[in-house]
């Protein structure tokens, strides 16, 4: 009997210890919504997306006008997370959406990375541009992960000349710029864009009764 304990103890741990791991590695299920869903999800998230691409764009507009480019990385890295919350938080009906963000494939900040439901949609339009294929105008998921349902809505980003000064040919970067690009973003991927290229995605994520 004493022997026998130990050892049962031993498989429990070992065992649960794999269910645990098991859980935290488990990938979503992503599904296409509803027709039904599809038309309430659109409703919502579309105009939250274009704000919140409106609003980042009216501020960068306005720091390259006043400082330039290095203004710009400082709207991205410190006003770009403000905006959003600000957009995210007035978005009706109120409560609905609990995710808004912009991801990339090529991320300057670590914290804009894409999770797993996110890489898939990434992945659309990644290859429907390596195809040279039209690109297409949302995308939407239902996600479903550890017994929750949730939703997401994706907007395309192109990359437009205004941001070349900061996301273009690393060689074409000012001395200033690829400065503070080195100081703040050690890791950054988000260089060696053209006019036009997709950049990434807006995702907005919402709860439907």
């Amino acid at each position: 009997m004493s022997l026998i304990l130990p050892i049962l103890l031993g498989l429990f741990i070992l065992f649960g210890n794999e269910r645990s791991s098991a859980q935290t590695n488990a990938q979503p299920l992503v599904l296409q919504p509803s027709l039904e869903k599809t038309e309430q999800i659109r409703a919502i998230a579309k105009p939250v997306a274009q704000k919140l691409l409106m609003t980042i764009r009216d501020e960068l507009t306005r720091a390259l006008a006043k400082g330039g480019p290095v203004d710009a990385i400082s709207v991205c890295q410190i006003q770009a997370p403000k905006l959003t919350s600000e957009v995210r938080d007035r978005s009706r009906p109120a409560g609905t959406i609990f995710l808004l963000k912009r991801t990339s494939n090529l991320v300057r900040n670590p914290a804009d990375a894409p999770d797993p439901a996110e890489r898939q949609a990434l992945q659309i339009y990644l290859e429907a541009e390596s195809r040279h294929e039209s690109l297409p105008p949302d995308l939407l998921q239902k996600v479903v992960s550890e017994g929750k349902t949730t939703y997401r809505y994706y907007q395309p980003i192109r990359v437009a000349a205004l941001c070349l000064s900061c996301h273009g040919d690393p060689a074409s970067l000012s001395p200033d710029v690829r400065a503070v690009l080195r100081e703040r973003y050690p890791q950054d991927r988000a260089v060696g864009y053209k006019d036009g290229d997709f950049r990434g995605l807006v995702v907005v994520g919402l709860t439907l009764p």
